[in-house]
């Protein structure tokens, strides 16, 4: 295990099966950063690389960081533990999708090479909730009162005096 390179170069890789690992930062990656408050936070990222059936170079992977996030009941922050887990089988064509085995997503794709911050990126993103919510009821969302408004008949007032005409009867 090593370092991952700045560029992943898929088909490259693949054919020396090669394992890469790293700790980065959240704010080593622009797009999470401008979602999560732990920019200084430790993002954990373990890549292997191989090739499938002889043709269909594939990425095997584990991404873990710790997510805090605002929840969106209670606008307080949240802290998730993000653990997203991939097997990706990159295709240059459906063809290949027939004899790939179901535990991997197929992608159809035929760039040689792409980055590795924006691979991660796009796996995290997937990875967290798009409402994310406390898993209990958050506490200022407890507090709020219902606002039980009671209708105000102004006839109300007429059923007071028809009781009063009957008793004086």
């Amino acid at each position: 295990m090593q370092g991952i390179p700045d560029t992943i170069k898929l088909f490259s890789f693949a054919k020396k099966e090669l394992n890469f690992s790293h700790i980065y930062q959240v704010k080593d990656f622009p797009r999470i950063k401008k979602l999560l408050s732990n920019i200084d936070d430790e993002v954990k990222v373990e890549l292997s690389f191989y090739i499938e059936n002889n043709s269909i170079p594939c990425i095997e992977g584990v991404v873990k960081l710790s997510a805090v996030v605002d929840c969106q009941r209670c606008l307080n922050e949240m802290n998730l533990r993000l653990s997203p887990s991939f097997k990706l089988g990159f295709l240059k064509n459906e063809q290949q999708g027939k004899a790939l085995d179901s535990s991997f997503e197929a992608i159809l794709s035929t760039d040689e090479a792409f980055l590795t911050i924006e691979f991660i990126t796009d796996e995290v993103l997937i990875s967290i909730p798009m409402s994310p919510m406390h898993s209990h009821k958050c506490q200022s969302y407890q507090d709020k009162e219902q606002i039980k408004q009671e209708k105000h008949n102004p006839f109300a007032i007429l059923k007071h005096t028809k009781l009063n005409i009957k008793n004086k009867e």
